[in-house]
Formats: C-alpha cells, structure tokens, sequence
C-alpha cells in the first residue's frame, strides 16, 4: 500500500470519527432546516455530509485524473522510446552500409528514418553525404539546408554545404558558406583552411596568402595542424613567385624564392626557379651556381636535369658534362649524378664515355630498368647485331626508356616531367626521379625533402 493512500485512509478515519462526535452532541443544531433556495431544503447535517461527500468525490476524481495523466505520459513515452529505438535501429543499418559501400541500400534505409523522424538530424546530414559521394550534389544541399534550418547554431550542415557547392564547381557559393561560418566564428581555423583551400584550388595565390595569414592568426602554438600550415604558406609564397616569374617579374619572384629558402632550404622548387629568375635576368653563371648550391644542399636528382637541359637548350653540351662531373664531386655518394652523366654521354652519341661511366654502376641500384636498357643499347650499338638491335631501338622508341619517370614520394602518383607539385595530391616539393638504390637515400647523399600540402 502506497503512503499517500494510508495517509487518505487514516485522515478519512479520522474525519469520520470527527464527524461522529460532532453530530452525536449537536443534533438539535444538525436537525435545523437549510434552505438552498425556494422549495430546496436540508437539514444541516445532511448539508454538512453532502458537502463531505462532494469533496471526498471532487478528491478522488482528481487522483484518478492525475493517475489517469502519469499513465498515458509513460505509455506516451514508452512509444516515443520504441520508436526512437526503431529508427536509431535504421540508421545504424545504413551507417553500415554505408562503411560496406552499398549506397544504394543506405539510401533506402536513410530515406525510411525520415519518413518515421523528418527532422532526425544526423540522418539529414549523413544522407546528404552519400547523395554527394553519387555525383547528387542538388539532393544533398537540400538535405543539408534542412539539417542547418534544424540546428541554426551547428556548422555541420554549413560545412557540409561547403562540400557540396565545391563538388558542384560553385566555387563563389562554397565561399559565401563559408563566410556564413567565420561570421559565427571568425576564429575558426578549420573554416580559415578550407577557405585558404579553395582559393589555392583556383589559383587565386594572393587570396590564399590572406586566408593563410588567418590560420597562422588563430592557430595555437599547440595546435597538431600548425607544421603543415607553415608548409602550406611557403607553397602558398613559392606559387605567388612563380606566378610573378610567369609575368616577367623576375626581380619580384627572386625575392620570394630567397625568403623561403632562407627559412627552408630544403625547399626545391624555389631552388629550381630562383634559378630559372636568375637566367630571366641574364645572370646565368649566378643561376648555375644556384642550382649546384641546390644540389649539394639537397642532393635531388632534379638539378641535374635542369643543369642538363640549360646547357643542351643553349647548345652547349661540354657545358652540360661540366655540370654533371662538378656535381659528381659535390656529393661523397656518386650513384645517381654518374649516371646521369652516363646518360648525357649517350644522349650525345659518346658511347665509349657512356659505357664506361654506366657499367661501373652495376650492382650499386637494385632497381634502375634505365640503367639496363642503356647498357643495352650501346652494347647492341657496338657490336651491330643487324635486325635484333633494329627491333631493340624499335621497342625502346616506343616505350621511351630514355625517358625518365618521376614519383611523387607522397602518393606514389607517376608522371613522366617533373613539377614543382604533384598533380594528384597536390602536395609540393615531392617530385622525383623513380630510380631506386641498393644503398639509403642519406648515404646517398639525397635528403628527403619535407611535404608542403594543401
């Protein structure tokens, strides 16, 4: 028995024994006539106990009303509960199909959460992801600009859009979002990046300098994006350089490229176009002393190309052997600038030189397929072997085994010229030649360079 009840008892007990003493010693005043109104009369105790009465009635009609109340609430919320399990339930399954890569089975079970919640949040922000990922950018702002109506104050859904917009090619509405968000937060660095991120996507250098200095603004000093942000505002200044030397403007460019390589001179590609200003300015012997300056600081096999390609672009192969027997001497690890060399010595039609410069590589690479095909050729060249070595040079033209392939260190993307920045990742300073060595980079002399990234 519940206390509320036995208290309900006791006082009703109790009331009615008031009750009985009071009517057993007041009978002459109980047996009086109470008049209501005309023609409507009582004694006053049977008033006293219609009144009684009617407040014991009143009293229990209220009980039975709030219990009536307590227990619709918890039959409401048991089915609120059931319900929420069932579409929690939902989304879990689409949330696995998603990680399985079945979209199309996640979009069915997303799309049946929304029809039990239309206003289920995460349903509304993960649907609009897949929609995305399909190529269904409209769908997915849809759904994206009703999860923002929900929760105004959340930037998931502005962040989402920002997605979508860029995936679509709007380029001026992804940055409008974004304004949206840095004017909830204008210290947001995650918003600063990506706005940073979408101006270096199109090209717009100056911009992408001023989102930079936003990130570096707000960015703390604890903060484990920070070093690759550095990275980026030297990418960000060596495109600014290189830009300004696309122009004419070798003066201007040549004071970026020193800054940055006074603060990283590991950085190549400033390396490489400083000296390209240098030439601009027609102050070549300052140029080549660069990109040897380069090259013993870096030991990257790009400056003897471009040491190479200066000289024979200028018709001046002796030149181009000077370059790469000074940078053989500049180096105590001389793989890689010998067969450079050797290459140079084969590209000119000096095969007793080549021969002799390549064959005293074997085994010091594991894998250099260029190497292999070059001793071929000036073998097969030597010894005139009639139709075999026909065929040889046909297969070599048309693989184009001469040519060297170059890597991009962090996402081991090919590509058959080398660039300041990989096509692919998009990330600077990480181009190279794919010519593996038996022996270590570092005792090779060939420092690995740092990643500059988006």
């Amino acid at each position: 028995m519940r206390v509320r009840t036995f208290l309900i008892l006791v006082l009703l007990v109790l009331a009615l024994l008031a009750a009985s003493t009071f009517f057993s010693r007041n009978q002459e005043i109980l047996s009086a006539d109470f008049q209501y109104w005309e023609g409507a009369t009582l004694t006053v105790g049977q008033t006293l106990l219609l009144f009684f009465l009617a407040g014991i009635l009143i009293t229990f009609t209220v009980g039975l009303a709030r219990q009536f109340g307590v227990m619709m609430e918890k039959r409401r919320q048991r089915r609120a509960s059931r319900k929420m399990d069932e579409i929690e339930e939902e989304y879990g399954r689409a949330l696995v199909a998603v990680l399985e890569g079945r979209e199309d089975d996640a979009l069915g079970h997303f799309r049946a959460v929304l029809e039990r919640d239309s206003r289920h949040f995460n349903t509304l922000l993960k649907l609009g992801e897949v929609l995305r990922s399909g190529g269904r950018q409209n769908e997915a702002i849809e759904y994206h600009r009703k999860a923002h109506h929900l929760r105004e104050e959340d930037t998931r859904p502005l962040y989402a859009l920002v997605e979508d917009y860029e995936a679509k090619g709007d380029m001026d509405r992804a940055r409008a979002v974004l304004g949206k968000i840095i004017g909830l937060n204008k210290h947001s660095v995650a918003a600063w990046r990506k706005l940073r991120e979408l101006h270096a996507k199109e090209g717009h250098w100056d911009k992408a300098l001023e989102a930079q200095k936003q990130v570096e603004k707000y960015a703390g000093g604890s903060d484990p994006g920070r070093p690759a942000d550095e990275r980026f505002g030297k990418g960000i200044r060596f495109q600014i350089g290189a830009d300004a030397l696309a122009k004419g403007e070798a003066k201007e460019a040549l004071a970026v490229f020193r800054k940055i390589l006074k603060e990283d001179s590991g950085f190549l590609p400033a390396h490489i176009d400083l000296g390209r200003a240098l030439v601009h300015m027609g102050q070549d012997s300052e140029a080549v002393q660069a990109w040897y300056n380069g090259f013993e600081l870096t030991g990257s096999p790009i400056f003897l190309t471009t040491l190479e390609e200066y000289y024979l672009g200028n018709e001046q192969p002796l030149g181009a052997i000077e370059a790469l027997k000074h940078c053989i001497g500049l180096v105590r690890k001389d793989t890689v600038p010998r067969f450079y060399l050797g290459k140079l010595y084969f590209r000119l039609e000096m095969l007793d030189d080549a021969l002799a410069v390549l064959s005293s590589l074997h085994g010091r690479a594991s894998y250099a397929p260029n190497l292999h095909y070059l001793l071929g050729r000036i073998h097969e060249r030597r010894n005139n072997q009639g139709e075999a070595a026909s065929e040889y040079r046909k297969v070599i033209k048309e693989m184009e085994l001469i040519q060297l392939e170059y890597i991009c260190r962090n996402c081991n993307e090919t590509v058959m010229e080398w660039t300041s920045r990989c096509p692919s990742c998009r990330t600077w300073n990480q181009i190279e030649v794919n010519f593996m060595e038996e022996i270590s980079l570092e005792e090779l002399g060939l420092s690995p360079a740092p990643i500059y990234s988006d």
